[in-house]
């Protein structure tokens, strides 16, 4: 089975904060915190965050659902509905209240059989 899998870079202005390997597929997730700042990390004192944290801190990283001219705001974006991974993809997960912000990849899932995220 092809896995439709991401590497997430979060980072703190120009550092890596915490590394997630995302499985779209199994929705699955590994991440690594490359600072000992909990402050600065994507999950916080969870080290073992699970698929829904994930789907969390995408959300987290959007304009909020409830926002007034969403629509327009999605329209400018070239996008039909409410995506988060859409949205940070073309924002970068960028926010006007920090300086923090996603780099996205796609990578080969076959690359990470001997990976533990495709045992999860």
């Amino acid at each position: 089975m092809k896995h439709d899998v991401k590497q997430i870079i979060f980072y703190d202005k120009d550092k890596p904060c915490t590394r997630i390997y995302a499985d779209f597929t199994l929705q699955t997730i590994t991440a690594e915190n490359l600072t000992d700042n909990i402050i600065k990390t994507a999950f916080g004192v969870k080290l073992k965050p699970i698929w829904d944290d994930f789907l969390d801190f995408l959300e987290e990283r959007c304009i909020p659902r409830q926002r007034g001219g969403l629509r327009e705001y999605l329209d400018v974006l070239g996008i039909d509905e409410y995506d988060p991974l859409q949205i940070v993809q073309k924002t970068k997960g960028r926010m006007a209240e920090d300086q923090q912000w996603l780099e996205i990849m796609s990578i080969d899932g076959e690359k990470l059989k001997n990976n533990h995220l495709a045992d999860s």
